[in-house]
């Protein structure tokens, strides 16, 4: 269905990252120190344990996408499956600008259930690397409409290979806000996400966009868009 390029969804994930996850996580980042992941080995560990639970998620993303477009053979169900994810992106730009609801509230009990399994984990008395990993897998899971974009996007490559890519190179791309949270918040970081609220939820209105046209085309209301030999939409 659509593709997004590694550097696209690394981008995603650096902005969204300042625009959200500092806010969001810089909690969860507080936990981890007063639950001794404090060395640096610790911490890479957490981050690859996070990255780890996303390109699951990416790779799981792209295989229903596949999945999917095999079952809807015909382009009106096609179409409308690319309206729903364009429809979905589009509602999580919103909710990045503040218009609409975080996707995430749509789902309290997963939340605390997530609250639930990371207070365990977090108190285990287990320390080291391994330790540090399987929190990042656990902090990975937290429920997040930043990070319910990025299965969507991973869903709408309809490619398990795409998809786990995209969730990869987005993960790395979350990497500098989070380890840079403190130094930001120290240095006017209000501002400087709200700059990046906006381009994060361009960017996500941008693939809603190509997706909802490309439903739209194929449900024949508007004509495909090229540019010179490539399909836009």
């Amino acid at each position: 269905m659509l593709t997004l390029t590694p550097l696209t969804a690394f981008t995603f994930g650096l902005l969204g990252s300042i625009a959200h996850c500092v806010g969001m996580c810089s909690g969860v980042l507080l936990l981890l120190g007063r639950a001794g992941v404090q060395t640096p080995r610790e911490r890479l560990a957490t981050h690859a344990g996070r990255l780890t639970t996303y390109l699951m998620l990416g790779v799981a993303g792209g295989a229903l996408g596949r999945t999917l477009t095999a079952l809807l053979a015909n382009r009106t169900l096609q179409s409308g499956l690319a309206l729903f994810l364009g429809f979905a992106l589009a509602y999580t730009a919103l909710a990045l600008l503040g218009m609409t609801p975080p996707p995430e509230t749509a789902f309290p009990a997963l939340s605390a259930l997530w609250r639930r399994v990371a207070h365990r984990r977090l108190h285990a008395p287990q320390r080291g690397v391994v330790a540090a990993w399987g929190i990042g897998l656990i902090w990975g899971m937290l429920p997040c409409g930043f990070v319910y974009s990025m299965v969507l996007a991973a869903t709408a490559s309809g490619s398990p290979l795409s998809g786990g890519v995209i969730a990869l190179a987005f993960g790395l791309g979350t990497i500098p806000a989070l380890e840079g949270t403190r130094a930001l918040m120290a240095h006017g970081v209000g501002r400087m996400r709200r700059f990046a609220h906006v381009l994060a939820a361009a960017l996500l209105l941008l693939i809603a966009g190509q997706l909802i046209l490309r439903g739209l085309a194929w449900w024949g209301v508007i004509g495909h868009g090229h540019l010179g030999g490539i399909m836009v939409w």
